[in-house]
């Protein structure tokens, strides 16, 4: 089934992207009444990821790093707004046009149905920093990483998307104990979770 496509290939492609979603979807809000996340969500990360992208142009390395955290925000957004305009869309591409996202053509996917992501590990970098390393086996046909993490008890998980298989998390509570999971994203967008791991974070 024909689907919107959510990754870009480079920094600059992303906020284009995420200018022409927000444009459309808001010159087209009749089809989309009640978009999940807000486009107010989406305007304002854009706004963020725009200041950022224009700061890191003189390479210091501070707006370098807000860069790179802006346009991780802006794209968990275009992510989950993308779940949206599928359900929506159910398959039709010109609704999936409409809303300013690009449509995956239909093929055979040689991968078939997402598999579950293993052997995730969990490393500290230098204890007494907070900042761990999550490493997943990669998947050749990964388009993105969904890690996510919840401190022990809690109900709800908090998720970061990544281009690849390795990625490195700080703000965490120091002494807390953590639950780590992770999921690949490809043609297939059902999410197929990883055994869930725990870390003591020092």
């Amino acid at each position: 089934m024909t689907k919107p496509i959510f990754t870009s290939k480079s920094a600059a492609e992303l906020l284009r992207y995420g200018e022409q979603i927000f444009l459309k979807m808001t010159e087209n809000a009749e089809l989309f009444p009640e978009p999940t996340p807000a486009l107010t969500v989406l305007e304002s990360c854009l706004e963020a990821y725009r200041e950022a992208y224009a700061e890191a142009a003189f390479l210091d390395k501070r707006a370098v790093i807000l860069k790179k955290q802006q346009g991780e925000e802006l794209q968990e957004v275009i992510y989950r707004l993308s779940h949206y305009v599928d359900s929506v869309a159910n398959g039709d591409p010109a609704i999936i046009l409409a809303a300013g996202y690009e449509v995956s053509q239909p093929t055979t996917n040689r991968a078939g149905r997402t598999p579950k992501a293993e052997n995730l590990r969990v490393t500290h970098l230098q204890v007494g920093t907070g900042v761990l390393q999550l490493k997943v086996q990669p998947w050749k046909y990964a388009r993105l990483y969904r890690f996510e993490y919840r401190k022990v008890g809690s109900e709800n998980w908090e998720g970061l998307l990544n281009s690849n298989s390795v990625l490195q998390i700080s703000g965490l509570d120091l002494l807390q104990e953590y639950e780590f999971r992770v999921s690949y994203i490809g043609t297939d967008t059902t999410l197929n979770f990883s055994d869930v791991t725990t870390a003591i974070v020092v």
